[in-house]
């Protein structure tokens, strides 16, 4: 999929009948926020063209036939150890590998480091927190790649003489707590912060606040109070790029509901969710809905065909009866919506906008905060489709601003 980020979609530069070797560029970037696509299997091009994905309409994707050689493109230009690999080839490192936030919001790793004249970043915090239902991919990761997270943060420490690396973790890990304290012992300026567990902590604005004491305003960004949030895995994926000069082609991904065996796994970019099912040895129920990430914030894919995109964390299978969708009903004006919402807006207004399908006044009320966490849809008695519909306009009003940039 050449659509994997927050900004324009790649442009495609191979054709049908290309051959393709691992990690080499098959889109280029577009705009201040594009990233270019690497292959994630070597073989031969046999399509170029629409691809249905999680969203309402197909995006251009690049369908490759693998030759399971793993043939790497040649080319690649490692720095080396992160702590004496010259600083300033860091980003541009981070920026060819294509790197996006893993954490599910996609937005272009490069660009966080974007400081402007007047700005500064203090600390770095790496979110492992990983509250959402389900999901355990984070965890096995820092379990698994504690001493490659650190190597990333302090990758991206050095990027921006930053003197300060937090790792945030939840308290329901300690074996991630104990590891990922090992690997950092002696790094300068890393330390590893226990988190009281607590949903949805490992929102981006809610982290900074718990972690630093810092608010971040409305309509504004993390590097506004001197703070740059990284996803684990978006650590590892630089210290990848720079110490080895490998793009973002694979990751950790937790497979489960009723799948025969349950697993976290690395997967390459691209690979279908039935081919991903079927290495847990397939459905152990028949499938009624398939959620690409956690119960509170996933997305429901429309088929077993979709491919894996670099910030999905999760595939979750849910059965019939779970998947049964409870009838909407009239707001009752309860307000627990209200007192649910972590950033403090007012879900219950913000539905009559949507459901009016008022971009403006929805931007008005600051529904580019939601942080789409879900909590106001749980809390609800009423069982209104709130999170659905601030996620679709928030697209709605994100896909308006593009167009108006051309």
């Amino acid at each position: 999929m050449m659509g994997m980020h927050l900004g324009a979609p790649s442009t495609p530069c191979v054709q049908k009948g290309d051959k393709v070797k691992l990690g080499q560029v098959i889109g280029t970037p577009e705009g201040f926020l594009g990233l270019p696509v690497h292959a994630s299997i070597a073989g031969e091009v046999i399509d170029v063209g629409p691809v249905q994905g999680l969203g309402a309409t197909p995006g251009i994707g690049v369908t490759i036939k693998n030759d399971y050689s793993d043939e790497w493109v040649e080319g690649l230009e490692p720095l080396g150890n992160v702590e004496t690999c010259p600083k300033e080839k860091i980003v541009p490192a981070i920026k060819n590998a294509g790197i996006c936030g893993m954490g599910g919001a996609s937005f272009p790793t490069h660009v966080k480091f974007a400081v402007k004249e007047g700005q500064y970043c203090d600390t770095i915090i790496l979110n492992g927190a990983e509250c959402e239902t389900h999901l355990t991919a984070d965890h096995r990761l820092m379990l698994e790649n504690s001493v490659r997270i650190v190597d990333g943060l302090r990758a991206a420490m050095r990027a921006l003489d930053v003197k300060k690396g937090i790792i945030a973790i939840e308290d329901n890990k300690p074996d991630a707590i104990e590891a990922m304290r090992k690997a950092a012992n002696g790094r300068d300026g890393v330390e590893v912060r226990p988190l009281k567990t607590k949903y949805p902590q490992g929102g981006e604005k809610q982290l900074i606040q718990v972690v630093t004491g810092r608010e971040v305003p409305t309509k504004k960004l993390p590097l506004d109070v001197h703070v740059i949030v990284l996803n684990v895995g978006t650590a590892a994926a630089i210290a990848d790029a720079v110490i080895d000069g490998k793009p973002l082609i694979s990751r950790i991904t937790t497979v489960t509901g009723h799948v025969n065996n349950p697993s976290n796994f690395r997967i390459r970019i691209g690979t279908i969710a039935e081919d991903i099912i079927g290495e847990c040895g397939g459905y152990s129920e028949k499938p009624g809905k398939i959620v690409f990430g956690g119960a509170m914030t996933g997305m429901p894919a429309p088929s077993d065909l979709i491919p894996l995109a670099k910030a999905n964390n999760g595939v979750v299978v849910y059965n019939e009866k779970e998947a049964l969708n409870l009838e909407e009903s009239p707001c009752i004006r309860c307000g627990r919506c209200v007192e649910a919402c972590p950033i403090g807006l007012n879900p219950y207004k913000l539905k009559y906008l949507c459901d009016a399908d008022d971009l403006k006044a929805a931007a008005e009320a600051d529904i580019m905060d939601c942080v789409v966490c879900g909590s106001c849809s749980y809390i609800c008695p009423a069982h209104r489709f709130l999170t659905p519909a601030f996620k679709n306009m928030k697209d709605k009003i994100t896909a308006e601003a593009r167009k108006k940039r051309g």
